[in-house]
Parts: structure tokens; sequence; C-alpha cells
């Protein structure tokens, strides 16, 4: 599990170096050697990136010598370094997004159709909508359905990354598919939440669920067919769209609870 958690700042045999330091207490590079069963002469190039980066100090005893594992909680110092620093990259690439856009063909963008399956390729759709923002959307999501296929986990980190990129959703529920807000409150409605949730009339119900974003129209069956699809074309979306605004106006909001939604509110505050 720790390899695997480290790989992005280190090299397997770093991390094991690490790991046996933090396991044995301090050892000389030659014991340490023995340990890992690799030449002397490589742990130095090991414990050298370890020293680096905060994880491992170095004495000097009776002559000889001496690393020791710093405690696990600099390894938490990492993650929050690189958070920071893709943060800082990631802000100073959305100022660069309107400039590269301007350089983008204006011409006619033919409609595109891209095939996805499976559990992972499903909540892969629905990863390409975050890369937008600001903008409104519109859902006929059959939510029993979308969250047995997607998982809890799944819809709590979608809607605090759409939060906070400003994705306006109305959304309608098939009666017959809806599920309590309170076991799922992640699913608020309001200002807060920028959401709005209507149920549909009684009938009107599917298990496949499209959600349109700009031109673009993502559709998910249920775990019974586990496919999906993303077309962008303005006709279809156009489509989907009226229809979406006809069912809306026939459709009842649902009403949320304050207290059933608090718990979520707190993590993206």
């Amino acid at each position: 599990m720790l390899t695997s958690l480290l790989s992005p700042f280190f090299k397997d045999e770093e991390i094991q170096t690490y790991i046996t330091l933090l396991e044995e207490g301090p050892l000389s590079a030659r014991i340490l050697a023995q340990k890992l069963s690799i030449p002397r002469s490589s742990v130095y190039g090991f414990v050298q990136k370890l020293q680096d980066k905060g994880l491992i100090t170095q004495s000097i005893q009776e002559g000889t010598k001496i690393f020791t594992a710093e405690q696990p909680e600099k390894i938490n110092f990492l993650f929050t370094q690189a958070i920071e620093s893709l943060t800082t990259k990631q802000h100073s690439f959305e100022k660069l997004i309107p400039e590269l856009k301007k350089n983008l063909p204006s011409a006619f963008i033919p409609p595109s159709f891209q095939l996805f399956e499976g559990q992972e390729g499903l909540q892969q759709i629905l990863k390409d909508m975050l890369l937008y923002r600001d903008m409104p959307t519109e859902a006929f999501w059959p939510i029993e359905d979308m969250i047995d296929i997607l998982t809890p986990d799944f819809f709590r980190y979608l809607n605090k990354i759409r939060i906070r990129n400003n994705l306006y959703t109305r959304a309608i529920w098939p009666s017959e598919k809806k599920v309590p807000v309170k076991d799922h409150p992640y699913l608020g409605v309001g200002d807060v939440f920028k959401r709005e949730i209507r149920i549909a009339p009684k009938g009107i119900t599917t298990s496949m669920g499209y959600w349109i974003y700009g031109n673009r129209v993502a559709c998910i069956s249920s775990r019974r067919e586990s496919f999906g699809f993303i077309i962008e074309s303005s006709e279809f979306s156009g489509m989907l769209r009226t229809q979406f605004d006809l069912l809306w106006d026939t459709s009842t909001p649902l009403e949320v609870r304050p207290q059933d939604t608090a718990s979520f509110i707190e993590t993206i505050q």
C-alpha cells in the first residue's frame, strides 16, 4: 500500500529504504545494505534522495554514519506540497484557457460520438462534464439506478467538483426512481448546491439517464446494460433540452429538509 502511495515521489528501492529504517530504527549504511540485500554503494543514492525530501536524517556515532527515518507525518507534508504546486499550476492554466480558445477554428464542428462501458468508463463520462465551468446543465436522471452503477462515493466527488465549477443543474427524477435525500446528503437543492430537482409525473420513467451540458449530452444506462456515451451535437442537445423544458414545467419540485444535507455542506465550505 505505502509503495503505491509514494510512487509519485520515490522509486520502489527508495521507499523500501525508508520502510526498513522506520521498522528497524537507526542503521548504518552497511547494515541497511544487508537488510535490503543491495550493494552498499546503492544505499547512499537512495538515502540521499530521502534526505533531500526530509524523510531521513543523518548522524555520526563513533565515526560511523547512522541514518534514521523521520516520523510518517513528514510524508503527509509531501502530499500537501504537491497539491499546492498542482493547484497553482491549475489556476495559471485556467487563466490561459480564454487565450487558447481564441486559436480554435470557428468553422462548423461535426458531431462526435464516444462510447464507454463498465463502471469506470461510465464515471469517466461525467468527469468530462467537470472539465467545464460556469454553465447551466439539465439532467433527466433516474437517480436510484445512477447511484447503483456509479456508486455513492463517486456522487459525493461529482457534486463537490460540480458545485466548485459553478455548474448549475436542473434535474428531473422519475418518481419510481427517487431516493431519500437523508440517505444521500450530497443530493441537496438550493443555492449552495447549485441545483433544483423536480419529480416527473407518475408513469414517466426510464432506467437510462441523460445530462446536457453545452452542446454535449452524456447518456448512462443502468447496471443491467452498463454502457454509456457522449454525443457532441448542437441539434441533438437542443432537441433534448426542448423536451426537458416541457417535462420540467409539468414536474413537481422536490422538498428537501436542510438537516438532511447539512453534513455534506460542511465538507464543501
